[in-house]
């Protein structure tokens, strides 16, 4: 799978414009600010409708403009297919080829991408957050129901929320409503995560095994946000979020939930968050993501185009060109943005495109 072209017209600070795309490496030059991680975010946001860096669609649309359109021609063993996406105005509109859809779940998976951000380094000593923000990515890339599932839970919580900073009892009933339908879609949410981490553990800890031969084990372990069993199951949580109920009331907020998983990287059964050296967490998060790629592969049939948003330069070099080896190994169309194209140090002869990106304009070099 690969992107052949992609266009932009009124998304950030990018002018209208259409970018040629190689099927290999694609690597976008520039100074800070002048719209490298814009291309990269228009990319996922036509892939997953939702960009990496939990931007709102307003923020997206360039000052100005009502609407931002974005559109991309992706190849799959050969065979083309042109997605349309419009953001803004009446809301948002898609179009596979020349055919409107209504249906978000007819759109999604059609083009699939992994991306890696300097955020995502920070993800071993950050909070939950980045960890949750990362598997949900990740599940999506296999199962794009998933984006679904975690959109009707939070709007079940928002709700829910919402009541209970009411702290009206005639509510009750109607908190209880909320707890059912957050105990359904919340449910399917962990275990969908929970799953991940299992199958993602072995190829993670080879990976890093393979990039630091020196390096202790890397282990996974899903925590869920709740009072979950083994198989956790949609009865335990609605057991739990009644049982919390006096508290969340006294709170405000939901205590307990799948809006608090979360799951630990360890190395030799010690947390890499308090114990690891940064360049160990990064080189944890490195191994996490290429083995998403990998799983991908293994489990898909496909090469996910990869997206790298000028992580070389938040490494250190020899992690560095330890990355930009194992990812032009992986077989996958690669956009890679930089600020100094020497950053990418031995992957330069394997760049099939170069761009240079200034004021929001996009030329080839």
């Amino acid at each position: 799978m690969h992107l052949s072209q992609v266009q932009v017209s009124g998304y950030r600070n990018l002018i209208a414009q259409s970018i040629e795309l190689s099927e290999g490496v694609n690597l976008f030059v520039g100074n800070n600010g002048q719209g490298k991680t814009n291309i990269l975010e228009a990319v996922h946001f036509l892939s997953s409708l939702r960009s990496f860096r939990a931007a709102a669609v307003r923020d997206v649309i360039a000052h100005g403009e009502d609407v931002a359109q974005l559109g991309a021609k992706v190849l799959d063993d050969g065979l083309p297919t042109e997605l349309k996406l419009i953001l803004g105005g009446s809301g948002r509109r898609l179009w596979l080829g020349q055919r409107s859809i209504s249906n978000v779940r007819e759109y999604l998976g059609q083009f699939k991408v992994v991306a890696f951000t300097p955020d995502d380094l920070a993800m071993v000593k950050a909070g939950p957050a980045l960890r949750r923000r990362f598997l949900d990515r990740a599940v999506f890339l296999f199962s794009p129901a998933h984006l679904t599932r975690v959109r009707q839970f939070q709007t079940a919580l928002r709700s829910r929320n919402s009541l209970l900073k009411q702290r009206k009892k005639a509510d009750l009933a109607v908190i209880d409503s909320f707890s059912q339908k957050m105990a359904e879609y919340g449910a399917e949410v962990s275990r969908a995560r929970c799953d991940f981490v299992r199958r993602i553990e072995p190829r993670a800890a080879a990976i890093l095994a393979e990039m630091e031969e020196t390096s202790p084990r890397l282990d996974l372990r899903f925590k869920a946000g709740w009072q979950a069993g083994e198989d956790l199951s949609q009865a335990d949580l609605y057991q739990d979020l009644c049982d919390s109920l006096d508290r969340d009331l006294l709170r405000k907020q939901t205590s307990h939930g799948p809006q608090q998983d979360d799951f630990e990287i360890s190395l030799a059964g010690e947390s890499a968050r308090r114990f690891a050296s940064q360049g160990q967490q990064r080189s944890c998060v490195v191994a996490l993501l290429l083995a998403v790629v990998e799983l991908a592969d293994a489990e898909l049939g496909l090469h996910p185009v990869i997206l790298l948003d000028d992580v070389s330069s938040e490494l250190d070099p020899d992690r560095r060109q330890q990355l930009l080896g194992l990812v032009s190994k992986l077989g996958s169309q690669l956009l890679i943005t930089t600020t100094d194209e020497g950053l990418v140090g031995d992957m330069a002869g394997q760049v099939n495109r170069r761009f240079r990106v200034y004021a929001g304009r996009v030329d080839p070099l």
